[in-house]
C-alpha cells in the first residue's frame, strides 16, 4: 500500500505537471517504504538525491508555466519551493546524524507538504492559467 495515493482531485488539469507530481510522489512513496522496512541505509542517499533534484527539476518547470501567465503570485510560489528545498537538504543532512528520529517527521513533512502544495498552491496558479489565452497550449503540453 502506498504511502501517498494520487488521486484525480490532485489534477491542475496540465498534463506536464500532474505527470511530474505522480513522480514527486512515487519517490516519497519510495522514501517511505525504505524508511518503514529500514531498509535505507545502503540507499537513502541517492534517493534523497533522487527527490531533490527532481523536485528543483518540477519547480523549475511550474514557475515557467507562471511566468507565461504572468501569475501575480509567482514570488510567493517561489519561496514556498525554494523553503520546501531547503528543509529537503536539512531533513537529508540530519539523516545521517540519527535516522531513526527522523522518519516520523520526514514522511510526515513529505506527505503534507505534497498534498496541501498541490490542493491549495498549485491549484490557485492553475486556475490563473485556466483564464490565460494560452490554457488550452498549456494543457496539451508534455
Amino acid at each position: 500500500m502506498a504511502f501517498i495515493d494520487w488521486s484525480s482531485k490532485m489534477s491542475v488539469g496540465i498534463e506536464e505537471i500532474d505527470i511530474q507530481h505522480k513522480k514527486l510522489i512515487q519517490i516519497i512513496n519510495e522514501i517511505h517504504e525504505m524508511l518503514k522496512t529500514n531498509s535505507f541505509e545502503e540507499k537513502l542517499d541517492s534517493v534523497f538525491n533522487k527527490l531533490i533534484m527532481y523536485t528543483i527539476y518540477h519547480f523549475r518547470t511550474e514557475e515557467a508555466y507562471m511566468e507565461m501567465v504572468n501569475y501575480t503570485n509567482l514570488e510567493d510560489h517561489k519561496k514556498q519551493h525554494e523553503k520546501f528545498v531547503n528543509k529537503l537538504k536539512r531533513l537529508k543532512s540530519r539523516c545521517y546524524q540519527g535516522r531513526e528520529g527522523i522518519v516520523v517527521e520526514l514522511s510526515s513533512f513529505l506527505s503534507g507538504w505534497m498534498i496541501s502544495h498541490i490542493l491549495h498552491s498549485d491549484k490557485d496558479y492553475t486556475e490563473a492559467m485556466k483564464k490565460s489565452d494560452q490554457h488550452e497550449e498549456l494543457k496539451k503540453s508534455a
